[in-house]
């Protein structure tokens, strides 16, 4: 039994919602500072609160220095902690349905603050009707073997999407080494494995509640997931990283309010308000359409805005990801420039240099394992093993099973050498594949046949 929490034709309608907020968070059109102005204004007026001082910054590095002289005039002044700067949307999200969770309201209220506020107010109010949805869609009579199956059924499409990521994410090997572990029967052998469940734990008080209130929160997540999609520029670590050390550190103590990372979240927001049909409060919704609309990233306290400029360029792969080639993947007019590869922030050493050029002793001098890792798969296995020293673990005809030498990796590389032609072909073989006669076998199913085809008489 599969239990459909939204109608098709609505579910068909999740990609227009994807594109229209993708086309706001990654746009470079100059902020119009009237309209951003009047955004917060309004957005403050919303939530009761007095106008703010609002200063526009070229960028995040120039906002952060306004925001370090305006904290140390407030500290010299003596002012109250009034001045704290807001937290950042996703951990105070995530907070926020904690204490939702807990009934801790005594506590939220202690944290309000104008912007954050607005955030809260209005992505909660998509979480309560999200949960009377669940509620009052949930069959009433289901068993707890119907509840485990209908969590399993219900996230299994984000595992598929997972294993769709590209490979340099590291998920998509994950995940389709998991599916090859799996049975084939493996529906079969879930349902055979929790049927009985309810006889099992009959000796538990109040377990059919319990299990129900399981079931909900991982629907919620799944079903927003799918909403949101999985790939999204994530523009914000990248620029964490490409700071500082103070910087970077400054900024973790005093985040700022994301507005592309915002932008995101309301692919939900206006899926729910907008198809679903969930009450809200439009005036709240509206002010906090207008911020992702009308500006960059904002650093707020209760009487002081700073607003950064968007980018003047931002560049993504197909996959949403953040990605440049010899180039910045975000610029912005002052100069502040960040690198990226299909979503790894890079330093400047590889982000001003083509892929193409990347040196493979890179790799050896490299300290930092995810960086090693792109490097690694964009240098690619041919050049690997024709520029660096390998260790031959195994041979077969044409074929050679190596590794990396003085490289800390354990997947290992199929080399084959054509002996008519000459050409040398390479691929990456998953850790789990021990064998060349395995390697060989992956190859063919997973490259092209006539690059490694199946030895004559293997």
């Amino acid at each position: 039994m599969r239990i459909h929490f939204i109608a098709p034709e609505q579910e068909a309608q999740i990609p227009q919602y994807q594109q229209k907020w993708k086309n706001i968070y990654l746009s470079t059109q100059p902020i119009q500072h009237n309209r951003a102005k009047a955004a917060v204004q309004g957005a403050y007026a919303v939530m009761g609160k007095p106008e703010p001082e609002v200063i526009f910054c070229s960028s995040p590095l120039v906002a952060i220095e306004q925001l370090k002289a305006k904290l140390q005039q407030s500290q010299n002044s003596n002012q109250t902690s009034e001045q704290q700067v807001y937290t950042d949307f996703f951990e105070f999200a995530s907070s926020v349905w904690e204490n939702i969770q807990q009934g801790n309201q005594q506590q939220l209220k202690l944290e309000i603050k104008p912007l954050e506020d607005l955030i809260k107010e209005v992505y909660k109010e998509s979480f309560k009707s999200l949960n009377e949805h669940l509620e009052n869609s949930l069959p009433r009579d289901l068993t707890v073997q119907d509840i485990i199956e209908q969590i399993y059924l219900g996230t299994s499409p984000i595992i598929d999407m997972l294993g769709q990521l590209p490979a340099n994410r590291g998920m998509r090997e994950f995940f389709t080494d998991l599916e090859q572990r799996l049975p084939e029967n493996w529906q079969e052998s879930f349902s055979t494995i929790f049927s009985g469940i309810d006889q099992q734990l009959a000796w538990v008080p109040g377990k059919d509640l319990f299990f129900r209130e399981w079931l909900k929160p991982m629907i919620q997540a799944s079903l927003i997931g799918k909403v949101y999609g999985l790939e999204h520029s994530n523009y914000k670590d990248a620029i964490f990283v490409s700071l500082s050390t103070f910087e970077e550190k400054f900024l973790k103590e005093n985040p700022p309010i994301v507005i592309s990372q915002v932008a995101i979240y309301c692919i939900w927001l206006d899926f729910a308000f907008s198809v679903l049909g969930y009450p809200h409060n439009s005036k709240k919704w509206s002010a906090l359409q207008g911020l992702v609309k009308h500006c960059g990233w904002i650093f707020a306290v209760d009487n002081l805005c700073i607003i950064c400029e968007r980018p003047t360029k931002i560049l993504v792969n197909e996959h949403n990801q953040l990605h440049g080639e010899g180039e910045p993947a975000i610029e912005f007019a002052d100069g502040f420039v960040v690198y990226a590869h299909h979503g790894t922030t890079l330093p400047d050493k590889y982000g001003t240099v083509h892929p193409n050029q990347w040196e493979s002793q890179w790799i050896i001098e490299e300290k930092n394992q995810q960086l090693q890792a792109v490097l690694i798969n964009a240098i690619g296995a041919v050049r690997l093993c024709q520029e660096l020293s390998v260790i031959e673990i195994d041979s077969l005809q044409e074929y050679k099973f190596i590794k990396l030498e003085n490289i800390d990796i354990s997947t290992c590389i199929l080399q084959r050498i054509n002996s008519q032609t000459g050409d040398i072909n390479a691929l990456f073989i998953p850790q789990q594949i021990q064998s060349i006669g395995l390697a060989i076998e992956y190859a063919n199913q997973n490259s092209s046949e006539e690059d490694f085809p199946i030895p004559e008489n293997e």
